[in-house]
């Protein structure tokens, strides 16, 4: 079965570069543009992994997980969630690592390692719910 992944990245051509490798590799990439696309499109749930940009327009990624956790949950589930940042120290890393799966620092990620890190997360056991 093929894996969905979604792409929130306010960055046109980061989000486009992303999704071109990805849909390459066989995925099933849909994308959002800002924090309120990513929540709606989160909120439908199935995704086996999303990539979360901490910094977007209207709601920030970590804003966007504070509020899935305290709407309804999906039907089905969002697996795996990844953010995706600038910043390697700090608060936001601190946030991200409690509200996510980890997180990935774009200005040091080349397509090939965005390929091989996306693979890593999607082979992993699914982690429980919190």
């Amino acid at each position: 079965m093929e894996k969905k992944i979604l792409i929130a990245e306010d960055e046109q051509f980061l989000r486009e570069l992303y999704a071109d490798v990805l849909r390459g590799e066989g995925y099933t990439v849909d994308t959002a543009i800002d924090g309120e696309e990513a929540f709606t499109k989160m909120s439908k749930g199935g995704w086996d992994l999303v990539l979360l940009d901490i910094i977007m327009p209207n709601i920030s990624g970590l804003d966007v997980m504070k509020k899935m956790q305290s709407s309804p949950q999906p039907e089905i589930p969002n697996k795996t969630v990844v953010f995706l940042t600038n910043l390697d120290k700090g608060e936001e890393i601190k946030q991200a690592l409690l509200l996510g799966n980890g997180y990935l620092i774009k200005s040091q990620i080349t397509p090939g390692d965005l390929v091989h890190e996306v693979q890593l997360y999607l082979s992993q056991p699914t982690p429980p719910t919190k």
